[in-house]
C-alpha cells in the first residue's frame, strides 16, 4: 500500500497542473477577447452664448461659446431647420449665401463621437437688411427685321445681392407679353408689329426684391408694306418625333403666300392655344416644342408671312405626358 502512494501523488499533481495551465491559457483568452470599453452616454453640454458678431445682406457670422465633453465632438449650427458641422476646435461660422431682407433662426448643438447630441445653445433670430439697390441698367440695341419684326438685345447685368435678374421688354411704354421670341437670356424678337410704325423700346431689369433699372430707349420704325393677305393653312400636322415628354417635334405641310415666297414663311406653333417662346423658323416643315401641361398637349401651327399676316390655325394634334 505504501509503494502506490507516490503514484497518486504524481497523478493529483498533473491534474493540478493540468488545471492551472487552462486556468492560464483561459484568462489569456479572455484578456485577448475582453470587449472594448462601452461608449460614454454622457452628451457634450450644450453651446452657450450664441450670438451674431457681423450682419450684412447676405450673410451672418455666429460665435458661441465652447461645449466640453468626455470624447471628441463636432457642433452643429441649424438655420432654419437646415444643419451644417462646424469642428470642435471651431467656435465661429460665417454662412454667406443669404438673401436681403429676409429673417433667419439659429441654434448650436455639439454631437460627439458616439452620436449623443447636447442641448441646443440659446436661439437667436435676425434679419437681413433689405436690398434697395436697383440692378445696373442694361444697355440696348436693336435691328428691324421687316414690316412686322425687330430684334432686340442688351448685356447681361449682374445685381449685388441677387443670384438671378429677369428681364421686360417696353414698346411705347407698355409691356410686350406676346409673340415674343426669346432667342436667349438677352435676345429677344417681337412679332407681329405694324408695318410703317415707329416704336421706342426699353427693357427692364428686376432683382428678386423687385428692384428696377430701365435701358436706355431704343427707336426703330418697321418696314413698309401693302401686303394684306396671310398664307394658307398648315396641314396635316403631327408629331413627327419625340425625345419623351415634354420634349417633340411637330411636323406639317407648308403653307404658300401670294407675295412670299415659301422660304420666307415662317411657322408658330402653339401649345394649347399658346405661342411657343422658342425660336420661330422659316421654310421649314417642322420644329421643335414644348408641351407645357401634366395630361393632353394640344398642338397647332399658324404660318406667317414677311408683313405678319397670319394664316388659320392648322389641324390640331394632342400628345399625353
Amino acid at each position: 500500500m505504501t509503494g502506490k502512494k507516490p503514484v497518486v501523488r504524481r497523478a493529483a499533481g498533473a491534474a493540478l497542473a493540468l488545471v492551472l495551465g487552462l486556468v492560464v491559457v483561459g484568462s489569456v483568452a479572455a484578456a485577448r477577447e475582453k470587449p472594448p470599453p462601452a461608449p460614454t452616454k454622457t452628451p457634450p453640454t450644450a453651446p452657450t452664448n450664441l450670438r451674431v458678431t457681423s450682419l450684412t445682406q447676405t450673410s451672418a457670422t455666429l460665435a458661441w461659446g465652447p461645449s466640453t465633453a468626455k470624447s471628441s465632438f463636432s457642433y452643429s449650427v441649424n438655420m432654419n431647420g437646415q444643419s451644417f458641422t462646424v469642428p470642435q476646435t471651431q467656435t465661429s461660422y460665417r454662412i454667406d449665401w443669404l438673401s436681403a431682407g429676409r429673417t433667419y433662426t439659429f441654434y448650436v448643438t455639439a454631437v460627439d463621437s458616439s452620436l449623443n447630441t447636447s442641448g441646443k445653445s440659446n436661439v437667436v433670430t435676425v434679419t437681413t437688411p433689405p436690398d434697395t439697390a436697383a440692378p445696373p441698367a442694361p444697355v440696348l440695341s436693336g435691328v428691324v427685321r421687316g414690316p412686322s419684326q425687330v430684334r432686340l438685345d442688351w448685356n447681361r447685368v449682374k445685381d449685388d445681392t441677387s443670384a438671378f435678374v429677369t428681364y421686360r421688354i417696353f414698346a411705347n411704354g407698355v409691356q410686350v407679353t406676346q409673340h415674343l421670341n426669346w432667342y436667349a437670356e438677352t435676345a429677344v424678337v417681337l412679332r407681329h408689329l405694324a408695318p410703317s410704325t415707329t416704336y421706342s423700346f426699353t427693357v427692364k431689369a428686376l432683382d428678386q426684391d423687385q428692384n428696377t433699372s430701365t435701358s436706355n430707349a431704343v427707336t426703330l420704325t418697321t418696314e413698309a408694306s401693302s401686303d394684306v393677305t396671310p398664307p394658307s393653312a398648315p396641314t396635316n400636322v403631327r408629331i413627327v418625333g419625340s425625345f419623351g415628354c415634354p420634349e417633340f417635334f411637330v411636323g406639317w405641310t407648308q403653307s404658300t403666300d401670294d407675295t412670299d415666297p415659301q422660304s420666307a414663311i415662317e411657322y408658330e406653333i402653339y401649345v394649347n392655344g399658346v405661342i411657343s417662346p422658342l425660336p420661330v423658323s422659316a421654310g421649314v416643315d417642322e420644329d421643335f416644342v414644348y408641351a407645357t401641361a401634366s395630361g393632353a398637349n394640344v398642338f397647332t401651327v399658324k404660318a406667317v408671312d414677311r408683313a405678319g399676316n397670319t394664316s388659320a390655325a392648322s389641324n390640331s394634334v394632342t400628345e399625353i405626358c
